[in-house]
């Protein structure tokens, strides 16, 4: 199984049961995923950026939160 997209090489090779077309791609933004990566950009570059994660938490439960 292929660790990125979670395919099996069979499933696309016609002599293994397969179809070179098992799949279609579709695209999404997930605005989530896109506020992480807009924070990953502040993140600093080399030692001092190792180890930083970037979660979400739902507004109401962040400290600053009124």
């Amino acid at each position: 199984m292929c660790p990125e997209c979670h395919t099996r090489l069979a499933e696309w090779d016609r002599e293994r049961g397969g179809d070179p077309h098992a799949y279609v791609t579709s695209t999404l933004r997930c605005p989530g995923c896109e506020l992480i990566e807009t924070e990953r950009d502040h993140v600093p570059q080399g030692p001092s950026g190792y180890g930083v994660k970037i979660q979400l938490r739902p507004r109401h439960l962040h400290r600053d939160h009124p």
